[in-house]
């Protein structure tokens, strides 16, 4: 039987249950999850290979791309309601679980009118943070189930209150959520202008917080929303002009990825009492939903820990833990329970789509020199350094200040992470060479979350994995940026395990993982290297095949500098065909341009010379 090095790659740990190693040593996606049969997996190098298979009907395709398994959405949304189903049957909860969908996680056509249209049965809804998110919502959700949440976020002017109001007039359930206390008037101003009653909720900043970068949400200093007491004088003015009736939900946030179901308890628990007070004391006795916000995390590196990169829970835990919550606090204050829902982005879209990376070349990196300092050197500087860091004392003050030790502390702290990250480099080179594999990518296009926070995604070749992978690899793009290289990967590991490139094995791949969240919507176009193709691929009613639905080239160079306000016709077409006709090499230059203009930015049918 063939080897499976899927364990190099910790598959089984961050896989589960969407993603294996089929029998070929190829990667594969168990689209229904634990209750994908074998002959349903499908062959993500068979997908690759078809989808940039000649086709009469479309443009030839181009790497980077993104490949979609839409069944592998309707799985997950499926799986949250049944975790929260379940957990209101298991406690007896007095009421029932409506979730929303918040557009900004990733705004993709396709994407989101998949998630109203797999929601339908569940009531599921959208959530928008902009006029523009708002308006995308009104469209798709004319197809959702009558009911559907519309919830309004972020900060709005009269414009933005006015599109919420004219959502409510079509009849969708539109709530807009206050971020500020002036926006009531907002509201007030505009529904009396156009004649629409409101249905409003308030954010509420809770001093609940979590560790780690997505932590400055939570707390009194938060960006969003109102403390408690706030939130009580709103509805004191709301009675006071006899529109408390208005108020019908309250909504709270505490950050991206909370690492632990404690951290869920607490925060549902703290706003449990807020929406409780509002109910018994401020006599809001129409409130009806308590909106969770976001926060259900997704375990990128396996370890199933409160890691930066991981989230001690699944989905039946953190359902679990919410309803537990809230049923108590409610109970406790003789309170009927209420509607819940979460906007759970991350956790339903991650999953259900990969981008495909092809690798052009690889190249040894350059050994250090011999005057560097060895590994026992090395280790001698991080305990000279260590030593150097005592704690600020009474005798301390006399020749140092708080702040300058403070400066102190982090100026050798810094230098002591510099010296191990390069003593574990050194181990690795000690050992193995290290290579750069050129991959036809541009990180701050696809990756945007690696270069702008240090999110780390799992990554896997997409065959040979029935071979042992000898390289140690980082993967470098084709930007002219020297952050243009993904050197960190899952695990705390410097370096990624790769097979050596043999072009007579044809191409080979990398597929980052669990990559469907946000990184489309914060793609940058550094260099003007624009997004993948798009790649939707859906199962079929027969064992063993699949279907490519769509297979859609990325942005155009034309369409790329087009959105740097050019007119390229005008601005760039004319004024080289101008020039080029008068030097007499136009007959020459004009297929160049028109090829360069409608293909992709990255590199096409690119082949490194026999010598490389």
């Amino acid at each position: 039987m063939a080897k499976n090095y899927g364990d190099v790659y910790h598959t089984e740990d961050w896989g589960e249950p969407y993603f294996a190693v089929n029998k070929d040593g190829h990667l594969c996606v168990r689209i229904y999850g634990r209750e994908t049969l074998p002959e349903q997996e499908i062959d993500v190098l068979s997908v690759i290979e078809k989808a940039t298979s000649t086709d009469e009907k479309r443009k030839k395709l181009q790497f980077p791309m993104i490949l979609r398994f839409p069944d592998v959405l309707r799985h997950r949304i499926d799986s949250l309601h049944a975790a929260f189903s379940n957990a209101i049957k298991s406690y007896q909860y007095g009421s029932v679980y409506q979730g929303v969908f918040p557009v900004k996680v990733n705004q993709n056509k396709a994407v989101v009118q998949d998630m109203v249209h797999f929601g339908y049965d569940h009531s599921y809804g959208l959530e928008a943070g902009s006029k523009p998110e708002l308006l995308i919502a009104m469209s798709c959700l004319t197809k959702a189930k009558p009911g559907a949440y519309l919830i309004c976020n972020g900060y709005k002017d009269s414009s933005y209150v006015a599109l919420a109001l004219a959502a409510r007039a079509m009849g969708l359930n539109a709530i807009i959520v206050l971020e500020m206390e002036e926006e009531l008037d907002i509201v007030i101003e505009q529904s009396s202008k156009l004649g629409v009653e409101p249905v409003i909720g308030v954010r509420a900043k809770l001093l609940t917080k979590i560790q780690g970068h997505f932590g400055s949400t939570g707390g009194k200093h938060g960006k969003f929303g109102l403390l408690a007491e706030k939130i009580y004088e709103v509805a004191k003015k709301l009675k006071a002009l006899n529109k408390l009736h208005w108020l019908k939900l309250l909504h709270f946030h505490v950050g991206s990825m909370i690492p632990t179901t404690d951290n869920v308890f607490d925060a549902a628990s703290e706003a449990s009492d807020i929406y409780c007070t509002l109910v018994k004391e401020c006599g809001a006795e129409m409130m009806t939903t308590l909106d969770c916000g976001g926060g259900l995390g997704v375990d990128y590196d396996g370890t199933r820990s409160s890691t930066p990169m991981s989230v001690a829970y699944g989905l039946e835990e953190y359902a679990s833990k919410v309803v537990q919550a809230v049923q108590d606090r409610c109970d406790y204050h003789g309170v009927p329970h209420p509607v819940l829902c979460t906007e759970s982005g991350r956790a339903m879209a991650s999953h259900h789509s990969m981008i495909i990376l092809e690798a052009l070349s690889a190249t040894p990196e350059p050994k250090d020199d011999d005057d560097e300092a060895t590994t026992e050197q090395l280790h001698e500087r991080i305990r000279d350094l260590s030593s150097k860091l005592q704690p600020f004392k009474a005798e301390t003050a006399a020749h140092m200040s708080m702040p300058s030790h403070a400066v102190h502390v982090k100026k050798h702290g810094i230098e002591i992470y510099k010296m191990g990250k390069k003593l574990s480099k050194r181990v690795i080179t000690d050992a193995d060479t290290i290579y750069n594999y050129h991959m036809n990518l541009s990180v701050f296009s696809l990756m945007p979350d690696y270069w702008g926070i240090e999110q780390l995604f799992p990554m896997i070749p997409v065959s040979r994995l029935d071979e042992k992978p000898t390289h140690q690899a980082t993967l470098v793009d084709i930007t002219c940026d020297s952050d243009g290289k993904v050197k960190n990967f899952i695990r705390e590991a410097d370096t990624l395990s790769l097979h050596p490139l043999d072009p007579k094995l044809g191409s080979y791949y990398v597929a980052v993982l669990l990559s469907g969240a946000y990184q489309e919507v914060l793609s940058s176009k550094h260099n003007l290297f624009g997004g993948p193709s798009l790649v939707r691929v859906v199962g079929t009613d027969h064992g063993g095949t699949f279907s490519v639905e769509t297979a859609l080239l990325g942005p155009t160079t034309e369409e790329l500098i087009g959105t740097m306000r050019y007119d390229v016709k005008r601005d760039i077409s004319s004024v080289i065909e101008e020039w080029a006709r008068d030097k007499k090499v136009w007959e020459m230059v004009e297929n160049l341009v028109e090829n360069g203009l409608h293909t992709m930015p990255y590199l096409l049918d690119y082949k490194p010379p026999p010598t490389v």
